[in-house]
């Protein structure tokens, strides 16, 4: 990969970083050359970050800053820490106590199919309407565990008219809603979050056609060339049957007062 394209692809995590903070209900950042901070005021301490983005970002002083920030707000955070940005930042947390969570690795895919795939049984949708919204929010609130209060706070009805996110679900031809899945656009590149199936609906190729439909979606409606997403270890295999790749790895790493 040339350095051209690592730098958008770099650029385009951290504009989606920013993207879903700040379409959030309460969303706040702080951003510079060296670090940004997003807050989204809710529970998950990963929901509201520090990201070192150079070794300047990652200091005594940096980290104390971030500190008082998110205490000023009564806000758990964590670090998001990527070691390519950030040589030996892992080493510095660690010698700090911050607590590591497992390492996730990022994958790219840098050539989005053109077709959709054929999926006789489910019917995807980009969200549009409050009642879609609604059924969104079900299947984060099953995968997820999260509350409703929580999905309202990141997801708000305010998203369904912002360009740069779309939320897209995929239901049976009942209306029972089984799959979901978030996309950012940024840098001619979308990312994919918090891809999702219900747990009785898994194994039935749901969460590869509602992927299939972001991506081509995303090629013909906003140009976008390539696509990076974090994934998880159940993910892993799915996205590499995508030929999605290993790009980069990411750590969190809690403050001593949560870790």
């Amino acid at each position: 990969m040339d350095a051209n394209q690592q730098a958008r692809l770099d650029a385009h995590a951290i504009e989606a970083h920013m993207v879903l903070v700040e379409t959030s209900q309460e969303g706040e950042v702080e951003r510079n050359a060296d670090y940004v901070i997003g807050n989204t005021g809710a529970t998950l301490p990963t929901f509201n970050f520090f990201i070192p983005l150079t070794l300047t970002g990652l200091t005594d002083e940096t980290l104390a800053d971030a500190s008082a920030f998110f205490r000023t707000r009564d806000t758990m955070y964590a670090v998001s820490l990527e070691e390519h940005r950030v040589p030996d930042g892992t080493e510095y947390l660690s010698k700090r106590r911050y607590q590591p969570l497992p390492p996730q690795p990022i994958m790219v895919l840098e050539a989005l199919p053109k077709e959709r795939m054929a999926q006789d049984q489910l019917i995807v949708e980009e969200v549009s309407t409050i009642p879609a919204l609604a059924a969104f929010y079900s299947i984060l609130e099953a995968v997820f565990d999260y509350t409703p209060e929580e999905a309202s706070l990141l997801f708000p009805s305010s998203q369904l008219q912002a360009g740069e996110i779309k939320h897209f679900i995929g239901f049976m031809h009942d209306n029972t809603p089984v799959t979901a899945g978030t996309a950012v656009y940024a840098e001619d590149v979308v990312s994919i979050w918090y891809l999702s199936t219900l747990d009785d609906f898994r194994k039935r190729g749901f969460a590869s056609t509602l992927l299939n439909h972001i991506l081509v979606d995303a090629a013909i409606k906003y140009n976008c060339d390539a696509s990076l997403i974090y994934a998880s270890p159940m993910g892993f295999a799915l996205f590499g049957k995508f030929g999605y790749r290993l790009y980069a790895m990411r750590q969190w790493f809690l403050p001593q007062e949560l870790g």
